[in-house]
């Protein structure tokens, strides 16, 4: 495989995959919805072409699969309130690209691999934990049935032959790198920014929620494997975790104990009610079991919770003391 097409570039997984594959020697071809300079350098690879597209559009995606071997689709709105106000707008973002992909490689000369990302939240508030993929879908939320519908389109268009194509349904994704443009999500991320500053972290309730905090390094990995493996692209989904869950309150307890190792500060908890606002996923309890995964493509998480904490801080001192010499 030497030519792979990532859409949401510029975002959060989509910067640490550009980087994993141009070290790799891999030629990209790095999609977003708008122009800009990209967050990403992508030294090392092949080529790298920055492409703007609008994925709604069967003709932009005849064009950016002309040749390539694999699509990692990682492009998508991932505003949980924005979807419930604008459900039609959702849709529209979400899920027309993906079907104007399934009408693109019926035209295409050579099918390509596609790993979509789609999400844990399918399976809704109260599933029985561990989650693997024999747990009953039940989505509550816009945002969710909007990623089960994609999954549906390309386990739909895998059965037919004009792709090979998987799902990855990632958990809460963690670890220093390019920041979420979503405000709403990677909480650990930005109680660990705010720790690193010396500042309060801000906890809803008793933070007794189970999360189960996956490493961005082991979701990029995941990608990479999904892609590098054909058998396992047969129309169906994967849980990727690490089978371990953390409550909140843990999780945070964690990172304060991490500040004062690392930076000598004592960091407060300050507890604060739940929003009026929190919708009832935010309240679910979700430990993963990648099993079937990890035997088709050989995945393993490499970081438990603590490892990755740590390395969170070690790299954004790092950063802050190469600002300061600049």
């Amino acid at each position: 495989m030497s030519t792979v097409v990532i859409t949401g570039a510029r975002g959060y997984i989509g910067s640490a995959l550009t980087n994993r594959l141009a070290r790799e020697g891999y030629s990209l071809r790095l999609v977003s919805r708008t122009p800009g300079a990209p967050r990403v350098h992508a030294g090392g690879a092949a080529k790298v072409d920055h492409i703007v597209a609008d994925l709604r559009h069967e003709g932009a995606w005849l064009s950016l699969i002309d040749g390539a071997d694999a699509v990692v689709h990682l492009s998508s709105r991932t505003d949980l309130r924005l979807a419930e106000a604008d459900p039609n707008g959702d849709e529209d973002i979400n899920v027309e690209p993906i079907r104007a992909l399934a009408r693109a490689v019926e035209r295409a000369p050579r099918p390509p691999i596609v790993a979509f990302a789609s999400t844990v939240t399918i399976v809704g508030i109260n599933p029985r934990n561990p989650v693997d993929e024999q747990t009953p879908d039940d989505p509550c939320s816009v945002y969710d049935r909007h990623k089960l519908a994609c999954e549906r389109i390309l386990r739909a268009a895998t059965t037919r032959g004009a792709l090979r194509g998987c799902s990855l349904r990632l958990p809460n994704t963690y670890g220093y790198g390019t920041a979420s443009i979503n405000a709403n999500r990677g909480i650990l991320n930005a109680m660990m920014k705010r720790a690193v500053s010396g500042e309060p972290l801000t906890l809803f309730g008793e933070g007794g929620y189970l999360r189960d905090f996956t490493h961005i390094d082991d979701a990029v990995d995941a990608f990479c494997r999904a892609i590098a493996t054909p058998a396992a692209c047969d129309g169906g989904h994967y849980v990727v975790a690490t089978g371990r869950g953390h409550s909140l309150a843990d999780a945070f307890a964690l990172v304060a104990a991490e500040a004062l190792v690392q930076t000598g500060r004592r960091i407060e908890i300050r507890r604060v009610p739940e929003p009026a606002d929190l919708h009832a996923i935010e309240r679910r309890n979700f430990i993963g079991n990648a099993r079937l995964f990890s035997a088709r493509t050989g995945w393993r998480p490499r970081y438990d919770l603590v490892g990755g904490i740590r390395d969170y801080f070690a790299r954004a001192l790092a950063s802050s003391a190469a600002a300061v010499g600049q």
